[in-house]
């Protein structure tokens, strides 16, 4: 096997990653037809966090971390580093150390299909990691894999540059190519969102606001 280690990539402009890091996960999910949200199981490990940046992609062999090493000193700051661990949770492919080595270097948070370690550290440190699980076992550096290609991470492509949205809720991913379209989406979901509110505290229903008896009636 040849690793494939890509260090030029398109990222998004900057203004563009900050107008997405204003609207939580939801909001985004919603806006691309309730798409781009990994699986449940990838959540932080702590609350209040939120990441918002361009993604690094890693591929790793089960039970390997070469590669999500080497991708620290791939990524620049304000980068989210994103693992394709095959989704194993039984042999950790990060853990504290990394952490402060990204946060070292500004990274903004990490996410990853597979398990990390040290948790309590990574939690008193406030350096956001994603992740399936949490497991004491660490990886090996014995395989070769690839950084900047295109992987899957917990049910959803990610490629090098889209834009990688995590808080509380979870992570959502949208695709660079679509991110200008996605944004305008997202603000017409989020004015939504605020004059319901408005209009339950008025004393309006979501019986009335959603048509939801109308739509009950129509799929009787």
């Amino acid at each position: 096997m040849v690793a494939k280690i890509v260090h030029k990539i398109e990222r998004p402009p900057k203004s563009l990653i900050e107008e997405f890091r204003r609207f939580p996960t939801p909001h985004i999910s919603d806006a691309m037809d309730r798409s781009g949200a990994m699986v449940s199981e990838v959540k932080p490990f702590f609350e209040k966090v939120k990441i918002c940046g361009p993604a690094i992609t890693v591929r790793e062999m089960v039970g390997n971390n070469l590669m999500c090493h080497k991708a620290i000193y791939v990524a620049e700051a304000g980068d989210v580093i994103v693992i394709d661990a095959r989704g194993h949770k039984d042999t950790s492919v990060w853990g504290a150390i990394m952490c402060l080595a990204a946060k070292m270097r500004g990274i903004e948070g990490v996410v990853i299909d597979g398990a990390v370690r040290d948790i309590m550290e990574i939690k008193d440190m406030r350096f956001p990691v994603f992740a399936r699980a949490v497991a004491p076992n660490g990886s090996q550096k014995n395989w070769l894999g690839h950084i900047n290609v295109p992987i899957q991470c917990g049910g959803v492509q990610v490629r090098t540059g889209d834009i990688i949205v995590g808080d509380d809720d979870g992570v959502v991913v949208v695709p660079l190519e679509e991110a200008e379209n996605t944004l305008s989406k997202v603000k017409v979901v989020a004015e939504k969102d605020r004059k319901m509110v408005e209009e339950i505290k008025r004393g309006k229903t979501t019986i009335d606001l959603l048509g939801i008896d109308e739509k009950l009636k129509s799929l009787l």
